[in-house]
C-alpha cells in the first residue's frame, strides 16, 4: 500500500516532535538574563562624622527595599541582620534605587545618606555593595533652641567654653545661627576636656535649665581646632539681661566694671560690678583656682566669659579660666 499524503504529514510531525523533545531545556537561540547580587549595610552614625568610624554601630532590623529606577513596587524587601546587612539576590540587569522603611528605624532615627542614588547592575556578574548611613536629625542651634523637650538631635559648631571649666559638667557651643548650653556633657574618643575653638558635633536631647533651652546628656565629638572665638563686648547691664535673652549661652566681655559687692557662695565666689549702666553678677566657679582676694570692693575688673541664666529672669557671667578675669 502506497503512503498517502496524510501519512507523510503524520510522519513529519513525529520527527518535529522528537526534535522538540531532544531540545528540552535549551534556550533555542535566546540568551538568558544574567543576574547579580546587591548587598547593603546600614550603620548608625553616632558621632555625626558623616563617615563610618569606630564610634558607630551597625544597625539591625531596618527594612530595606530594592525598587526600579523611577519608582514602583519593591522588587525585594529584606531586613538587615545583626551585622546591618541586607542582601538582594538574583537581581536582573538594570538600574534600581534603595529605600528604607522609616517605621523600622524608630521615632528619632532617619536615613541620612545612601552611597548611591542609582544602583546599576551591569553585565559583569559581581556583587554591588551600598552603605546606608542612619543618623539622628541634624539641626542648627537656632532650630535646637525651638525644639520641644525630649528630641534627640545633632548640632555642629564651635566650642565657647569647655566642659572642664565648670563643676556642673556644662559646655557652650555656637554656630552661625546662635549659641546653646550643653548639660551633663560627656566626650567621645578618650578626651578629658574640650577647648574654645574646637570644631565639634554634639548629640543631645532638647531640654531646658533655669528657663532657657539646653541640650542635655550631650555627647561631644571633636573633629578639628579653630582659633578661639572672640567675645562680644557688652555693657554690664546688657550682660545682666543677656540682651533680652538673645545672648543666652553666648561669649561676651565687660570692661571697666567697678566691684560693689562680693560673697562666698560655696563652693563658688560671687562678685557684683557695674560699668555705670547697671550691675552684673560674676560667678567665679569653684572649679577654677581664682585668687579671690584680688576681687575687693572698689577695684575695677575686666571679665570675659559665658552668660548663664540665674533662674530668676536674669543672667550671670562666668569666666572660663583665670585668664578671663583681670582686676586692677
Amino acid at each position: 500500500m502506497k503512503p498517502t499524503m496524510h501519512h507523510a504529514l503524520y510522519a513529519a510531525s513525529l520527527v518535529l516532535a522528537a526534535a522538540a523533545c531532544n531540545n528540552a531545556g535549551s534556550d533555542l537561540g535566546l540568551i538568558p538574563l544574567r543576574t547579580n547580587a546587591i548587598t547593603t549595610q546600614a550603620f548608625l552614625d553616632r558621632d555625626g562624622s558623616r563617615t563610618f568610624t569606630l564610634a558607630d554601630t551597625l544597625f539591625p532590623g531596618a527594612r530595606v527595599s530594592l525598587r526600579p529606577l523611577g519608582g514602583g513596587k519593591a522588587i525585594q524587601t529584606v531586613t538587615t541582620s545583626s551585622n546591618g546587612i541586607a542582601r538582594f539576590n538574583g537581581v536582573p540587569l538594570g538600574e534600581y534605587t534603595i529605600t528604607v522603611d522609616p517605621a523600622s528605624l524608630g521615632d528619632s532615627i532617619a536615613v541620612a545618606a545612601i552611597d548611591s542614588s542609582i544602583v546599576k547592575v551591569a553585565l559583569a556578574d559581581t556583587n554591588t555593595v551600598v552603605r546606608i548611613r542612619l543618623a539622628f536629625p541634624e539641626v542648627s542651634i537656632r532650630q535646637a533652641r525651638l525644639l520641644p523637650v525630649g528630641k534627640r538631635v545633632f548640632i555642629r559648631g564651635i566650642v565657647l567654653a569647655g566642659v572642664q571649666s565648670f563643676r556642673d559638667t556644662t559646655s557652650h557651643v555656637q554656630d552661625s545661627s546662635g549659641q546653646i548650653r550643653l548639660t551633663r556633657v560627656s566626650l567621645r574618643g578618650g578626651l578629658i576636656g574640650n577647648n574654645p575653638g574646637d570644631s565639634v558635633s554634639v548629640l543631645g536631647v532638647s531640654s531646658s535649665r533655669a528657663g532657657q533651652p539646653t541640650l542635655d546628656n550631650a555627647v561631644i565629638s571633636r573633629f578639628g581646632q579653630r582659633p578661639a572665638p572672640t567675645p562680644l563686648p557688652v555693657s554690664t547691664a546688657t550682660a545682666a539681661n543677656a540682651s533680652g535673652g538673645t545672648l543666652d549661652a553666648g561669649l561676651v566681655v565687660i570692661t571697666g566694671a567697678i566691684i560693689s559687692d562680693t560673697a562666698t557662695v560655696a563652693p563658688d565666689f560671687r562678685v557684683v560690678g557695674s560699668d555705670g549702666s547697671g550691675p552684673v553678677t560674676v560667678i567665679l566657679d569653684g572649679n577654677i583656682n581664682f585668687n579671690r582676694a584680688n576681687f575687693r570692693i572698689g577695684r575695677t575688673m575686666n571679665v570675659r566669659g559665658v552668660l548663664v541664666p540665674d533662674g530668676l529672669g536674669g543672667w550671670v557671667l562666668k569666666p572660663r579660666d583665670v585668664n578671663d578675669a583681670t582686676v586692677f
